[in-house]
């Protein structure tokens, strides 16, 4: 007789709700599949309560039991999908970034492009090779619906967004979401599904199918032509490299590693530093998503017992809408501790606020949510972001031409820096 571990046995019985809610069915739960989402819901509600730091802090604990009443009510007459994006606007309501039902319970339908929100419009960044000729398009509807609507409904429920900034990012990363679209009436079917684009004021459709194994192979990014020539690192998200005779020093830090990596890589980088004898120091935090802001403290432990390092003017921390969690939190430590000038765009999360994130399943369904361990405050006033101290706006053009214009100011000011020294000698 083969033997089942409490968890695996736990799985197995909530896998025919999990097939349900990415099933092609999109009729009401049945009374049996009601009473176990009701199951799901008192349990998300006493774990969230049990769990999170402040619960309460935006909505009041009437406003939850309320909110709770209402999903509770409509059940019957609710598909799987419908629950689960209830459930998502609930979590949303909360407040806080890190509190969430991120949809990372199972593989989604998603159609084969990638998007971005840039001045106020989608466009189209990625595609799998069937679609490639959409990259640098604008999505302006889908199934006839116009993309400021249907922008509007994932507002209400994406995850990890926090501020006005890390919401375009999440409702791009999200909107492709084929069971999202469904559940929230903008499509019927996750086949054969119209779409919008336009290019240079001229409108054209395609039609594209869901699927969970969509591999987006191609495309643009305002990253992609870095003139730094790599020296060592981590990974292709963690590396340090470097132009002008080592002087210059780059760090791409787009994800954290764990901390006995970090303590290798910046002992590394600072023989590196003392050897070439470096005077400026860029670290790259851009679509940095977050980690343990920890390992970058680490990272910056190191860095300041590099003496030939310009403390007054010569370090950069480049951020964005996607720096977020911990990644905003170095940045703001960072600010303090190194000296730093803040390139690029405010970043998608609160300088103060909740952080720290954990986990629990859902029982029956499978569902995970995430919530908030902890409240950090790393500026003496609250804020929407971190903002930087120098301001660069990103155009769809500069994504077409991979036009870092971030960057470009930074080398720029090195540059002038170096000139206006020569003159001065």
């Amino acid at each position: 007789m083969k033997v089942f571990s409490k968890k695996a046995f736990s799985f197995l019985l909530a896998l025919p709700l999990l097939a349900a809610i990415t099933s092609h069915s999109a009729t009401a739960v049945s009374q049996a599949d009601a009473e176990k989402w009701s199951q799901d819901i008192d349990a998300y509600w006493r774990i969230l309560e049990e769990k999170h730091i402040d619960l309460y802090h935006k909505l009041t604990y009437k406003d939850f039991e309320l909110e709770i009443s209402a999903i509770k009510s409509q059940l019957p007459s609710l598909t799987h999908e419908q629950i689960i994006i209830e459930l998502m606007r609930l979590t949303h309501k909360v407040g806080d970034g890190h509190t969430t039902v991120p949809l990372w319970d199972q593989q989604y339908h998603k159609f084969p492009i990638e998007l971005k929100v840039i001045n106020d419009e989608i466009l189209v960044t990625g595609s799998s090779n069937e679609y490639s000729s959409l990259i640098g398009n604008e999505l302006t509807a889908i199934n006839g619906k116009p993309v400021q609507q249907v922008y509007d409904m994932f507002a209400e429920i994406v995850p990890f967004a926090e501020n006005d900034y890390s919401t375009p990012v999440r409702v791009a990363e999200y909107m492709m979401t084929a069971e999202l679209l469904r559940g929230l009436g903008v499509i019927d079917s996750l086949d054969s599904v119209e779409f919008t684009f336009k290019n240079f004021n001229q409108s054209f459709k395609y039609h594209m199918t869901a699927s969970t194994n969509n591999q987006i192979t191609q495309r643009i990014n305002f990253k992609q032509k870095l003139p730094f020539k790599p020296y060592g690192g981590v990974d292709d998200h963690l590396w340090y490299g470097a132009a002008d005779k080592g002087k210059t020093v780059y760090i791409n830090f787009e994800k954290y590693s764990s901390m006995s990596k970090m303590d290798e890589m910046s002992a590394e980088l600072l023989r590196f530093i003392n050897h070439y004898k470096t005077e400026n120091l860029i670290i790259d935090l851009r679509g940095n998503q977050g980690g343990d802001f920890f390992i970058g403290l680490k990272l910056a432990q190191v860095l300041v017992l590099a003496n030939s390092i310009n403390w007054k003017s010569g370090v950069y921390v480049m951020i964005d809408n996607n720096t977020y969690s911990a990644a905003m939190s170095n940045a703001s430590q960072f600010a303090q501790l190194l000296n730093a000038t803040l390139v690029g765009q405010p970043t998608g999360s609160k300088p103060n606020g909740y952080q720290d994130m954990w986990q629990f399943t859902l029982p029956n369904s499978g569902l995970i949510v995430t919530y908030s361990k902890r409240m950090y405050r790393f500026e003496d006033r609250d804020a929407d972001a971190v903002f930087p101290d120098v301001a660069i706006e990103l155009t769809a053009e500069d994504y077409m031409r991979a036009n870092d214009k971030s960057l470009g100011w930074v080398i720029q000011d090195i540059n002038s820096r170096k000139t206006r020294t020569l003159v001065q000698n």
